[in-house]
């Protein structure tokens, strides 16, 4: 989940809290409002038959005739209960709603003059009238049923329930298109960033002219840089300058030694240093010439420019040398291409530096195989061109595969043979300058399979 859904999704979720809760608070509201005036109606319908009550001068049953054909003010599913002072029933209407009452509501109300509850759809309301005289002294029980009221409060709510589906589902949309509108600067600055590499490191991101944290952001980043730039011109500089300025004197130092061992007689002890030490001046020449290639292709990265090349001329001549190195090494080479497929094995690349990378490879065959020979499949495709090395040996384990193009890396077959490290690292370098990239695998035991592959 990116930046710009989580923002969405977090404002939406935001929002809809909020207006759930004040849609939640305006229907409490309305319901207690609606209460209120339906409790104002029990009272005044009480209050009514209570004042007729007490203010009539006929007779009971009389009365009560009245009270029946009054039909001012009916409610909905009424009921009414009239009881005298000593509790006992002396009117009913004709409703049909249930009255839930008992004798503890006569008592109650003697002590507390009026009630009111709601239970289902039902209101109770209960009112004691006293007086100084007890003839004139009522209870009064009314049950009804707000339907109309009931109505609206369930339209009501189905319209806060369409508003927050419809405000939340508005929020979302809203705010994710805001957010797309809002991070579309960052999305430029992503892309930008993705363009920075070994060979383009001149990118730089755009300055608005806004106040605002993404162009601070833009800025700090091109300072970053800049610094970034200048330290790498630096290292690669001093690297090119020490590592050339190194060369000489370890040539004039290998010069040296091969004279003394051929002009001068020395003990065998002697001319077994002295070995030594070429040896190890020869390995310094290797690591500071390899040096000097890893400069090089930089330098050429930083260009940016390849002309085309073909792939099979530069395996042959890097067969040639090898061979001429090693004078017991086979090689066997092979073509496998589609009839369909114009193979002409033609890439843009760089010739003198692809044959470094097929006489490394070939090398590193020969050194550490066992029979000493190698197999090279030279296969296009109809994308891709992959050049498979294998040879048989010694393989690598999981964790020497991860570390095998590391500079200085070695693997636990090369104990026995001398070496810089860096040939792989240099292959690896090389291929990444043309766009192309190299795996390592064990097909099967005792054998190790090297895959380059170049993109047509």
């Amino acid at each position: 989940m990116n930046l710009k859904q989580r923002f969405a999704i977090y404002f939406s979720i935001l929002f809809s809290t909020i207006l759930g809760i004040v849609l939640i608070v305006i229907f409490s509201l309305f319901s207690d409002y609606r209460n209120d005036q339906f409790r104002m109606r029990l009272e005044q319908k009480v209050f009514s038959t209570v004042k007729l009550l007490v203010n009539a001068k006929l007779p009971p049953r009389q009365m009560m005739r009245i009270l029946d054909q009054n039909p001012i003010d009916k409610l909905y599913n009424e009921k009414l209960l009239v009881f005298n002072h000593e509790g006992v029933l002396v009117y009913s209407n004709m409703g049909y709603a249930p009255v839930d009452w008992s004798q503890k509501d006569i008592e109650y109300l003697k002590s507390h003059k009026s009630f009111y509850r709601h239970q289902d759809k039902i209101d109770f309301y209960g009112y004691f009238h006293d007086s100084r005289n007890r003839e004139k002294d009522f209870f009064v029980l009314i049950s009804a049923e707000d339907k109309y009221a009931h109505r609206q409060m369930a339209y009501l709510g189905y319209v806060l329930l369409g508003a927050f589906i419809f405000g939340t589902l508005s929020v979302m949309g809203l705010s994710y298109y805001v957010s797309v509108r809002s991070f579309s600067t960052l999305d430029k600055f992503k892309d930008r960033i993705a363009e920075i590499s070994g060979k383009k490191m001149d990118v730089r991101l755009e300055d608005s002219g806004k106040n605002d944290e993404v162009n601070a952001l833009a800025k700090s980043f091109n300072q970053m840089m800049d610094r970034i730039d200048v330290a790498y011109k630096q290292q690669k500089e001093f690297t090119d300058n020490a590592s050339h300025e190194l060369r000489t004197p370890v040539a004039r130092v290998l010069m040296q030694l091969h004279n003394l061992l051929l002009q001068e007689q020395h003990s065998p002890n002697t001319v077994k240093y002295l070995h030594s030490i070429q040896e190890d001046a020869t390995q310094m020449a290797d690591i500071i010439s390899s040096l000097l290639l890893l400069s090089r292709i930089d330098k050429k990265r930083a260009s940016g420019f390849l002309p085309p090349c073909r792939i099979d001329e530069a395996i042959f001549e890097a067969m040639q040398v090898t061979q001429k190195t090693f004078a017991d090494y086979r090689i066997q080479f092979d073509i496998d291409s589609d009839e369909t497929i114009d193979a002409d094995f033609e890439i843009r690349g760089d010739m003198n530096l692809l044959k470094i990378v097929f006489t490394n490879l070939l090398k590193n065959a020969y050194l550490y195989s066992a029979d000493k020979q190698v197999n090279i499949l030279l296969k296009q495709e109809p994308e891709n061109i992959k050049v498979i090395v294998t040879n048989n040996g010694k393989t690598l384990s999981e964790t020497e595969q991860q570390n095998l193009y590391k500079a200085f890396a070695r693997g636990s077959n090369a104990r026995k043979t001398d070496g810089t490290g860096l040939g792989l690292r240099i292959v690896e370098r090389i291929l990444h300058h043309h766009d192309a990239r190299i795996s390592y695998d064990v097909p099967q035991d005792g054998l190790n399979r090297f895959t380059l592959t170049f993109k047509v």
